[in-house]
């Protein structure tokens, strides 16, 4: 038993040091709802429910009550990005720009009408995750996971005689990508018998990519840090900490915090977010129930606030109308790097995302000895405002409902296997284009839905 407990914590670390960094699209804003396949089944209700070894990543003081666990588990991810464009600009202002993007000479910038998707629409997304004993009330746990990010790819939005092939602001191909990867090690204490405290160290690795951009040099502080940059990697450490008590019998109480994580910044891309180049990951917390009405049923609710409006590059609000000393009907708009909203200053451009509330309702029924099946519905309050969408072409992280179900059925002693599904039913938001206005209005909607079929298998040693 102790060499098998011995290859269960090398395989972990293992696995922490290989797995790539996770590239995502959207859920809740940018968070996942859930980190392992037992709590996706239960649209991520999972601060006061631990089940596994993977709860760590939701509340760290869990894994005082999962026992010895390895869990590893992988989800194929189907997000489709899409955007519509309506208000036609001029064809000889579209045809005498050959792309995408058009300029009248007065600042203007025009997308060109029609509908598109972004071509890259799947991903796999793996986690893994380990806790062990010291003693009677002390645990140990490590776990790997992504957390989220943006993976938008539009090719040939504008294929035609008239507006060429490029994305939706020019240039060509036109997309980014935000890869997330954390790796979470944790220390938990129990006292009395169903009460316990954890903390966690957080360290994280983000990998990001744009191209397309350079339609937006004008508004840059560093246009040669703008775009087509190839990777640039960000690297920080954070912490999280958490508490799970029992309020009565039947009924558990779990909380958990994350503050701000710091991030290096994203140098070959200090032209383009908000404080040369950083892009830091909010701070978030949760709090939530476990309610057992009798054997054998679980209703679960977690409250997560997740604050993007913390971090300037992510809420900044994003381009809006040129002001008149900016443009002249020569040169068209040009930002100094003195300009507060300039790409890349402390103040400058970002996507405008708010602060948002995200709802989880879990139920769980156990059918027989070793097998369960789960029900889930999560909702979440809109990051994106109307007014943002311009930008948000690029991360149209608009989903706001989700429904999941899933199951837990023994394969062997001590061993299991979960599958959950998850839907992301369809969202948009439609606004203005702020940057065509001289020759009538342009409207923009971005609209987005997902699908996710995940599997784990846990070992109880």
């Amino acid at each position: 038993m102790v060499r098998m407990k011995k290859w269960a914590l090398a395989s972990a670390v293992a696995a922490a040091l290989a797995l790539p960094a996770t590239a995502l699209a959207t859920t809740a804003g940018y968070f996942q709802l859930g980190y392992s396949t037992k709590s996706d089944g239960m649209a991520g209700a999972s601060a006061a429910l631990p089940q596994d070894a993977m709860s760590q990543a939701s509340n760290p003081a869990g894994i005082a009550f999962v026992g010895n666990r390895l869990d590893v588990g992988v989800a194929g991810f189907w997000p489709f990005r899409h955007y519509t464009v309506t208000g036609a600009p001029t064809p000889d202002a579209i045809a005498s720009n050959d792309s995408a993007i058009s300029t009248n000479g007065d600042g203007d910038m025009y997308l060109a009408p029609g509908s598109y998707g972004s071509s890259t629409n799947f991903f796999l997304v793996p986690h893994i995750g380990y806790t062990q004993s010291l003693t009677r009330n002390n645990f140990v746990g490590i776990a790997v996971y992504g957390n989220g990010g943006m993976d938008t790819n539009y090719h040939s939005p504008a294929a035609s005689a008239t507006t060429g092939a490029g994305g939706p602001y020019g240039g060509g191909q036109t997309g980014v990508n935000l890869a997330q990867l954390f790796i979470q090690f944790t220390y938990a204490r129990r006292f009395l018998r169903h009460d316990s405290v954890g903390l966690s160290l957080l360290v994280a690795r983000q990998t990001f990519s744009a191209y397309g951009l350079s339609g937006f040099a004008p508004f840059s502080t560093n246009p040669l840090a703008l775009s087509n940059r190839g990777d640039s990697v960000s690297d920080g450490v954070g912490f999280k900490i958490g508490g799970q008590f029992r309020v009565m019998p039947g009924l558990d109480l779990g909380v958990a915090y994350s503050p701000r994580m710091t991030m290096s910044r994203f140098k070959s891309y200090a032209g383009l977010f908000a404080g040369g180049g950083r892009f830091d990951i909010p701070a978030n917390g949760v709090i939530g129930l476990a309610f057992k009405p009798m054997a054998g049923q679980v209703l679960a609710f977690d409250f997560q606030r997740i604050y993007y409006g913390d971090v300037p590059s992510i809420a900044n609000a994003g381009p809006a109308a040129p002001d008149s000393d900016d443009c002249s009907a020569t040169t068209g708009c040009n930002f100094t790097v003195n300009d507060a909203d300039a790409l890349g200053a402390p103040g400058g451009w970002g996507f405008g995302w708010q602060d948002i509330s995200v709802y989880k309702l879990g139920y769980q029924l156990a059918l027989m000895r070793g097998t369960q099946v789960r029900l889930g519905f999560a909702y979440n309050t809109q990051p994106v405002q109307p007014s943002q969408v311009l930008f948000n072409i690029l991360a149209p992280g608009v989903i706001q409902r989700h429904v999941t179900v899933g199951f837990t059925t023994r394969v062997a002693h001590h061993q299991n296997v979960s599958v959950a599904a998850m839907y992301g039913l369809p969202q948009s938001v439609t606004g203005p284009n702020p940057l065509g206005t001289g020759d009538g209005p342009q409207t923009i909607k971005i609209s987005m839905h997902e699908y996710q079929l995940e599997a784990q298998w846990g070992w109880k040693f």
